[in-house]
């Protein structure tokens, strides 16, 4: 079993509307950001994926390509329409990735911070939040010096600084709270893509620990099964975690404190909710990201018209 160390914030979804009537009927617009850069297929994929996510929480719900090239749905649901352009927004871009100890990359962090106290730059020296208390990640810092961050390693000095086996290291963050946030350093193949990805996963659904605590089961596809058990395999003889993201922010850190993971089936427990893990299983049971979507707008449907 991997064990889920990061609470898990996302927002709540009622995932069956079951004998209910629902309360809201919608006609919802979205179009795609970026457009000219999105091909016929990823377009028909997008309306596949939706319907799938759909099925969940909506009831006589349908999904089209209009013939602005935009998504239209029409749907039945309980959910407010906030919630519902959270989940149909949602590119869906899981991703697995082998974590950095904070023992690999301490000394570079304290290089680096030498390195930045001796420029003369005062807004640079004001990263010192940089070497805030560690929590989840190899470090903690401010939310608010995120950017400042993200800059600071674009000095070509600064990243010549960076060990030769983390040369393709990527930094990630996790959720903000209480106003700081982790970052994470993950290991990447030299194509730059994640090992493991949604492509992989087969089967995603909420399930229950045998303490009862709600968890999410996935199964994975034999190309995925024989990467996680090589994951999992480093992960348990290194000690370190795997970084699970969604669109680029961490949710979770597992590790595989049990073993390594054959077979391609998981179990993933944690300290969220029964909601949380649904909205999650939902997320992976996707299968496929879809290209950005922003929604454009909303009318209700009235059953007297």
């Amino acid at each position: 079993m991997i064990k889920n160390l990061l609470v898990l914030v996302v927002v709540s979804l009622l995932f069956s509307c079951g004998n209910v009537t629902p309360k809201h009927k919608y006609t919802v617009i979205y179009e795609f950001e970026n457009l000219d850069k999105i091909t016929d297929n990823e377009k028909l994929g997008t309306v596949e994926v939706l319907n799938k996510r759909l099925d969940q929480f909506a009831s006589n719900y349908d999904v089209i390509l209009n013939n602005k090239q935009q998504i239209q749905i029409n749907l039945s649901t309980n959910l407010e329409l906030e919630a519902v352009n959270d989940i149909v927004t949602n590119s869906g871009k899981l991703e697995f990735w082998g974590c950095f100890k904070a023992s690999d990359i301490g000394p570079f962090f304290t290089i680096m911070m030498d390195l930045i106290k001796a420029e003369d730059d005062t807004s640079i020296k004001s990263f010192e939040t940089l070497s805030g208390p560690i929590s989840g990640g190899v470090l903690s810092l401010a939310s608010t010096d995120v950017e400042l961050f993200e800059k600071t390693f674009q000095n070509k000095e600064i990243l010549a600084l960076l060990p030769p086996d983390m040369k393709r290291a990527k930094f990630i963050f996790g959720q903000p709270v209480d106003g700081r946030v982790d970052l994470y350093v993950v290991k990447t193949p030299p194509n730059g893509l994640a090992f493991v990805n949604e492509t992989h996963i087969t089967d995603a659904r909420q399930t229950y620990t045998q303490t009862n605590r709600p968890s999410i089961s996935m199964e994975m596809n034999k190309k995925g099964a024989e990467r996680w058990e090589r994951m999992t395999g480093i992960a348990y003889q290194q000690q370190s975690q795997i970084a699970m993201a969604l669109n680029d922010i961490v949710y979770s850190v597992p590790t595989a404190s049990s073993g390594v993971i054959k077979g391609g089936k998981t179990e993933i427990s944690g300290n969220f909710t029964l909601q949380e893990a649904q909205d999650l299983a939902l997320i992976f049971g996707s299968h496929k990201r879809i290209p950005k979507l922003k929604f454009v707008n909303s009318s209700a449907i009235n059953d007297e018209q």
